[in-house]
């Protein structure tokens, strides 16, 4: 073999095989970082402040069409929506239901 034919070998390898691997490197590598940047567009922009409102009222809407439909077991009170479901202290531990 030729110094020329190894060149190209080499050169011919390298394309098919080192360009798609350098590639795929680098979008799994940055694709973290692109998607912070974008996110900490969205923030300073105000992007996505109304989907938060939006989502609220659809999930009311959702809740007074079951409540109407009586679907709805019980209306929670406004001070436990964001707290967790807690279990009386008096429950034992083999008696709780397992998830």
């Amino acid at each position: 073999m030729e110094t020329t034919e190894a060149v190209v070998t080499v050169l011919i390898v390298a394309m098919t095989i080192g360009i798609p691997f350098a590639g795929l490197t680098l979008r799994f590598s940055l694709k973290p970082l692109v998607d912070a940047f974008i996110r900490l567009r969205e923030v300073q922009l105000g992007v996505g402040s109304g989907d938060a409102a939006l989502l609220r009222e659809r999930v009311a809407y959702l809740e007074r069409v079951l409540e109407a439909h009586g679907l709805m077991d019980e209306r929670l009170p406004p001070s436990r929506l964001g707290a967790p479901e807690r279990l009386p202290a008096s429950v034992n531990l083999k008696d709780r239901e397992r998830v």
